[in-house]
């Protein structure tokens, strides 16, 4: 994948810092993932709605239209994951969990999206429950 950026802060591997505004260090917060999931090779980008679709739009897709806040999403066409809010650190790991496990359900042709509304789809049920799952083993690991 040849990109093009304006400006990367911060790059460990495939992910990309494209906010200066980033106040993490993107190594630690990629081993913290992995620590709690197999490594997978799904580039991420860390950046607003534009930014996201700049690098849609450079890979040759369609922009998306986002009609609210959101903390990340995964593209399935191109199997990539975009993180938009990271204010907590336990909400970015979340975030990013929850992406993840979009792309499992892609790489096992399960990632379908139907006619029900977004909070009610089982992708996104079982998204939020395997992050919220991960998250209280991090938490408990942290505090020993």
């Amino acid at each position: 994948m040849q990109l093009l950026f304006q400006k990367v802060y911060q790059q460990a591997g495939n992910w990309y810092v494209l906010d200066d505004d980033f106040p993490w260090d993107i190594t630690q917060v990629q081993r913290d993932v992995f620590s709690l999931i197999e490594r997978r090779e799904v580039p991420v980008f860390f950046c607003d709605t534009c930014e996201a679709n700049d690098v849609l739009v450079q890979l040759g897709e369609e922009e998306e239209e986002f009609l609210f806040p959101l903390n990340g999403f995964y593209h399935k066409e191109k199997r990539l994951i975009f993180v938009c809010m990271w204010e907590k650190y336990e909400q970015l790991l979340e975030t990013l969990l929850h992406e993840f496990r979009h792309d499992m359900q892609h790489e096992r042709k399960l990632l379908y999206v139907g006619n029900e509304m977004y909070e009610q789809r089982w992708i996104e049920k079982d998204a939020r429950v395997f992050a919220k799952r991960k998250m209280r083993e991090f938490m408990r690991r942290r505090a020993n």
